[in-house]
Parts: C-alpha cells; structure tokens; sequence
C-alpha cells in the first residue's frame, strides 16, 4: 500500500514540479510540528457541549483521545524519512497533548503519514511510561494491549445507563486489527526546505462526526457500547482513520 502510495506521490510531483515554489531559510533551528484541532463537523469541538451528527443524533463528548506513532516524512522523488521515537497521545481535554514537534530532517515535503494507535510489539510489551504510561487510561491487559482511541460522550439516541455512549477502540492482531495508517498530502505546491533552518507548522483538524459515517453507517443508536477488540471496532477505526483533514500549512 505504501509503494503504491509513494508512486503516485512521484507522479504527482512530476506534473507538479514546473511550479514549484522555493522557501527561505529563516535562521532558525528548523522543527516540524503537527497541531491538531479537535472539531464536530464545522464547528470546533468543546466539551460537553451538543452537537449533531450526520445521522441527525445531538450528542456531546466528555473524552475524545488517540495515540498517534510512526510518523513517516515523504519528499521528493520518491524518498521518505521515518520519525523514531514517538509515542504521542493527543487529549481534546489536554491543550499541551494537541501538537507534536521533532526536528526537520528533510529536505522536501509532499505528504506524512502517522500509525492511529501503537505498533503489536509495544502492546506485547507493556513497560510504558509517559503517554504510554497506565495512568494515562489507555491501557487494557497483556493480552489486549493499548486503547488505540477512545470516544465517550451522552447521547439523547443512546440507551446505555443516563445515555452514553463508550467506544474503546483496540486490537492489534489478527483479522480485526484496528491500527490503523493515515496519509495526509500537503495542499498546493511541494514544499523545499533547508532542513537545518526551516520550521514547518501543520494544522489538522480531527473530525469525532467521522466515528458515526464512513465506510461504516454507525450511529449512536445502533451501538452506544465498543469495549473490545472485534468486528464493530475495526469498523469503527476505518471511519476514524478518516477524521483528519489538513487545515493550513506555513513554512518559517
């Protein structure tokens, strides 16, 4: 998927490469940094407050998290960077947990692509600390391993107890793995970069409405309850693999 994925990243900037734009370096210790923006639909995501979804369901959100990991950098020519090391949960209840920051180490910039939860050698192997750490919630058994994302909110179309509803998004093996791939193409012209120098600064939004539609058609009131790996969480991860969108790019 990755290969196929890359050639056409190849082919794209050949037709694009007559107009590429050329970006300055500012002097700067360069770094690359991915803010996201938790939203429902158009409107930015607050906390316990109504909203509707696609299926005409009011609900609102008491916890929206997700880990995001292998992040992988592509450029030019078909080349790709991979960023080691990061194990990051973004909390829409946390400020500091919404943006990721390492340093540049490219030259060029077309698309990136991040793993949506933790990779089966660190669920086999739990001995986190920080984000991966077990306080942090996100942890199930040894056997389970890691909550790759997790949405929990009340719904009027629920029917779980004061109307709820809980999705625990897991599974890191077999046929309803739930790890999921995201790859997200620059907008507009392919960007070069003095990787010493410039600082690229990503704008993602993370659309909760995309949990309920998708490829799936999973409204509240089917399922209010998603605590275990299985079928009705591999449905739910492809409808979120979907949720971001990117908002606005700057090179500094």
């Amino acid at each position: 998927m990755r290969q196929l994925f890359l050639c056409s990243l190849v082919l794209g900037y050949v037709l694009m490469s007559s107009c590429k734009k050329e970006l300055s370096a500012s002097g700067s210790p360069g770094v690359i940094t991915i803010q996201f923006t938790s939203v429902a639909g158009i409107a930015p995501l607050t906390l316990n407050t109504t909203y509707t979804n696609t299926a005409g369901e009011q609900f609102n959100v008491t916890a929206f998290k997700y880990y995001i990991s292998d992040i992988r950098l592509y450029g030019q020519n078909g080349s790709f960077q991979d960023v080691p090391g990061i194990y990051h949960l973004v909390d829409a209840s946390d400020i500091n947990s919404q943006s990721i920051s390492f340093p540049n180490s490219v030259d060029s910039l077309i698309a990136f692509s991040y793993l949506i939860g933790i990779d089966s050698a660190l669920n086999v192997n739990q001995s986190g600390s920080g984000d991966l750490a077990p306080s942090k919630g996100m942890w199930w058994s040894d056997s389970a391993g890691y909550i790759m994302a997790r949405l929990e909110g009340t719904s009027p179309a629920s029917t779980g107890p004061a109307n709820t509803f809980e999705y625990n998004i897991g599974g890191f093996s077999g046929p309803y793995n739930a790890l999921r791939i995201v790859t997200l193409t620059l907008p507009g012209t392919p960007v070069t970069l003095n990787p010493v120098a410039d600082s690229v600064y990503i704008s993602i939004d993370a659309d909760v409405d995309a949990w309920f539609a998708g490829p799936h058609s999973l409204p509240i009131s089917n399922s209010d309850t998603c605590l275990s790996p299985g079928l009705l969480a591999s449905e739910y991860a492809d409808n979120y693999a979907r949720m971001f969108t990117i908002r606005n790019v700057q090179v500094k």
